[in-house]
């Protein structure tokens, strides 16, 4: 079962002499090293990789020094990283995400990213060019946080080790970004929320839709300007049309690389789309859901794999308010949105970047009609699109953390005002993040919950005491 990630958990080296046990909540059973290597046939290959691939790497450090990516983005000139407090990061995972966020972490003022841990050689190279020359490899996540000079760290790890190295970081004393969903279980989950209090470290999940603009000013619109008058239904998807498989030449690696397609590490499309959209509804209602019912299926990328290709769940929330979603891997027409329909307009948030709204023909005019953007919607309608210094009231303003938006916000993608809020706001002034460890847990057990009731096919219905801690 753990014949994969015990090694993304500890070095291949230290897999070999042996060790603490770990627990894989999947089978809620604790596996050894020894038996992990007994069950493992690539295990003693991928160590000896492993190794050979970690020399040619340090013999690439001492002789030149990688790209930096902070050096390759078109800071204004007048910002001096002098006048800010260094802070140091420790980065665990430099996969495909891992990639998207070091990438945009290096181009933040007086950020230094001292560590870097993967156990796949490839992606802890390639995560040493983008970190700099002063950062230093690892292939055992707690010999980085063992550094005392480390402030925060970031985890962009799969799945099911979100929990094991967040509590470590956590108790290590340090403040931790994770990526979504928060954890493979709902009892990780809260356990991560319960450590996060006890050491007084900030949690951060990464749903990053809480730090863009365009959806900090569509909820502004909705909630406090009311512009779609009673929220009575909402839809939201994501579909993609491809296997979400990764090439992999060695067979050793698949589960390693193709961890998503397996349900031991893995919670499948609810988990690694829908938590996001999920998120997003919670954030907008200012609700958790009160029921959820689904189906879903291995109908289409019948290649061994075991996390559904398809899902389609419909969440009731308060008020009568029904969610309607679905995810699939066969067909990409309509891409991936959050629609909100109210009883005077509807809200339509698409690919993370756009927003419209349509208003009903016999809702009143809203004041800024003239200055909006148009765009065609269905049935011969026309929609107005979101701009957050055109379509909203005189002296209002989509406000992130407390602070309006400022110019130059709607040039960076919510990755990099994540990461700068995680910096700047988390690390630095030891504020709250936006998307806090409380946040992450009740999108996590939505997702989670709705996992349950599509695989025992039944409806579940939420208790309060559910998404509390």
């Amino acid at each position: 079962m753990a014949k994969i990630f015990a090694g993304n958990l500890i070095s291949s080296s230290e897999a070999v002499r042996g060790g603490r046990d770990f627990m894989f909540k999947d089978k809620q059973i604790q596996v050894s090293r020894r038996e992990f290597l007994r069950d493992s046939a690539w295990a003693a290959a991928a160590a000896a990789f492993a190794a050979a691939f970690q020399e040619r790497v340090e013999a690439q450090q001492k002789k030149s020094q990688p790209t930096n990516l902070a050096f390759q983005h078109n800071e204004p000139a007048t910002h001096s990283t002098q006048r800010l407090q260094p802070v140091n990061i420790g980065f665990i995972g430099t996969g495909t995400q891992g990639q998207t966020l070091l990438q945009r972490l290096v181009r933040i003022p007086g950020v230094r990213v001292v560590g870097v841990c993967d156990i796949y050689p490839p992606h802890l190279s390639r995560g040493l060019q983008m970190a700099g020359a002063q950062a230093m490899s690892y292939r055992d996540y707690r010999r980085l946080l063992e550094r005392k000079d480390i402030d925060a760290v970031i985890i962009a790890t799969p799945l099911h080790l979100h929990a094991p190295m967040t509590i470590d970081a956590l108790q290590a004393g340090k403040h931790v970004f994770c990526e979504k969903t928060m954890a493979y279980s709902i009892e990780d989950a809260r356990r991560m929320v319960q450590v996060s209090r006890e050491t007084g470290k900030h949690l951060q999940i990464g749903h990053q839709r809480h730090y863009s603009p365009i959806y900090a000013h569509a909820r502004e619109m909705m909630v406090e300007q009311e512009v779609i008058g009673k929220l009575v239904h909402v839809r939201a998807w994501w579909h993609r049309n491809n296997s979400w498989r990764r090439p992999v030449r060695d067979k050793r690696y698949e589960e390693l690389l193709n961890w998503r397609l397996y349900r031991k590490y893995s919670q499948g499309l609810m988990a690694e789309l829908a938590s996001h959209q999920i998120d997003v509804i919670n954030w907008f209602t200012g609700t958790t859901p009160i029921s959820v019912v689904g189906m879903g299926g291995i109908d289409y990328w019948q290649d061994g794999r075991d996390v559904w290709d398809n899902v389609e769940v419909i969440y009731e929330y308060p008020n009568g308010v029904k969610v309607v979603y679905t995810s699939i891997l066969s067909n990409q027409y309509d891409g991936y949105a959050e629609q909100f329909m109210g009883d005077k307009g509807t809200l339509l948030l698409t690919n993370e970047k756009d927003g419209f709204l349509f208003k009903e023909p016999m809702a009143e005019e809203l004041g800024w009609e003239e200055h909006a953007k148009k765009a065609a919607g269905k049935g011969g309608t026309t929609g107005l699109v979101l701009d957050v210094t055109a379509t909203k009231k005189k002296g209002t303003g989509a406000v992130i953390g407390g602070r309006k938006m400022e110019a130059g916000y709607e040039m960076k993608d919510a990755y990099m005002l994540e990461l700068e809020s995680f910096v700047n706001d988390v690390v630095r002034n030891g504020q709250k993040p936006l998307c806090d460890a409380e946040v992450g847990y009740k999108a996590a057990v939505a997702v989670l919950t709705a996992n349950k009731a599509i695989e025992e096919g039944r409806k579940i219905t939420f208790t309060p005491d559910m998404f509390q801690v």
